[in-house]
């Protein structure tokens, strides 16, 4: 004898009910995926916006150049420092903002992948590691886009009606 699935008027059964609530939190992620991708923006942004904050200090910012110029010989030095944190500082606040997020993200994911090349020697398992980590994450944000609580979102959603 079967048992039924459904119990008096069509109401679903205590194992049918739990198996939809799995089916919901395990198998449909477009919800999650949304604040998801939300909290990945916003923390990574803070993280950017702390690194890039010394942009507003003249000696961080001198002895960063003269690291680029001494151990990596890269040329106009100062200007590659200032490049690099604003890179990171402006394109941390874009995601915080969810405000072009795609070009926040591509900003700081270049600025990684130099980082990773030159100063980590492209080693992605060991000392270049984090920053490998970093571009990937911003290689995540760039593809998924907006998500539905940024601003590009909201100013993609009303232009269209």
């Amino acid at each position: 004898i079967k048992k039924p699935e459904t119990v008096f008027n069509n109401t679903p059964s205590l194992k049918t009910r739990y198996n939809m609530q799995l089916k919901k939190w395990f198998m449909a992620t477009a919800p999650l995926t949304q604040y998801s991708l939300l909290i990945l923006r916003v923390l990574m942004g803070i993280l950017f916006i702390y690194h890039g904050h010394e942009l507003f200090s003249k000696p961080a910012m001198q002895e960063f150049a003269d690291w680029l110029e001494k151990d990596l010989h890269f040329p106009q030095p100062l200007f590659m420092a200032y490049l690099r944190t604003g890179a990171e500082l402006f394109g941390g606040i874009m995601l915080v903002l969810g405000c072009c997020t795609r070009l926040g993200a591509f900003l700081i994911m270049i600025t990684m992948l130099v980082a990773g090349f030159t100063a980590g020697h492209g080693d992605l398992f060991g000392d270049g590691e984090t920053v490998f980590v970093y571009a990937a994450i911003m290689i995540t944000l760039i593809l998924s886009g907006p998500d539905k609580l940024s601003i590009d979102y909201y100013l993609s959603r009303r232009s269209s009606n």
